[in-house]
């Protein structure tokens, strides 16, 4: 056990050492963000309906981003099968944060990360048309439920609208599931 132990810290000091930055889970690796903050990223895969995975423009990795104020249902694990409208909310996002896309992620008064160690952001685009919010059409079409955690968010009035409008209209999962 000793030996195993010296091999894992020596291999993180070889890491550090080498320019790699080792951290161990939830260690802080840098200055918590400020409220508000904007850093432009590109989606290099959609995980389900409210995750994507993103890296910086320069090609390093930056892991998983959980898109703050939406609860999308859960695609299907090993053991456990795909939610109600799960499919169709991943499709979305698909569209909505395309792979290769360059999104920007915006900070909020949440924490930087959930417990599953995904960064907080809210996602928005630039299209031809404008700025899109990335969680909005989820919410609006019914592709997705609110996430209420923590502190109340900056956008969290136009959230509950959205919500209140699709489930009042019946659309997405509010008149599927």
């Amino acid at each position: 056990m000793k030996a195993l132990i010296g091999l894992a810290a020596a291999a993180i000091v070889a890491l550090t050492a080498g320019g790699i930055k080792a951290a161990l889970p939830g260690a802080r690796t840098g200055p918590e963000p400020s409220d508000g903050t904007t850093t432009q990223v590109r989606v290099t895969a959609v995980v389900d309906g409210d995750t994507i995975r993103v890296e910086t423009l320069g090609g390093r990795q930056l892991g998983r981003v959980r898109i703050l104020g939406i609860d999308a249902p859960e695609v299907a694990h090993p053991l456990e099968p795909a939610e109600c409208y799960a499919e169709d909310a991943t499709r979305l996002l698909e569209q909505l944060a395309p792979v290769g896309s360059t999104v920007d992620l915006v900070t909020d008064t949440q924490p930087n990360r959930d417990r599953y160690d995904r960064l907080l952001r809210y996602v928005d685009r630039s299209t031809n048309t404008g700025d899109v919010d990335v969680a909005s059409a989820p919410l609006a079409s019914g592709a997705a439920r609110r996430y209420e955690v923590g502190p109340a968010l900056a956008r969290e009035e136009s959230y509950s609208t959205a919500v209140d409008d699709a489930q009042g209209a019946r659309r997405g999962l509010w008149g599927s599931c």
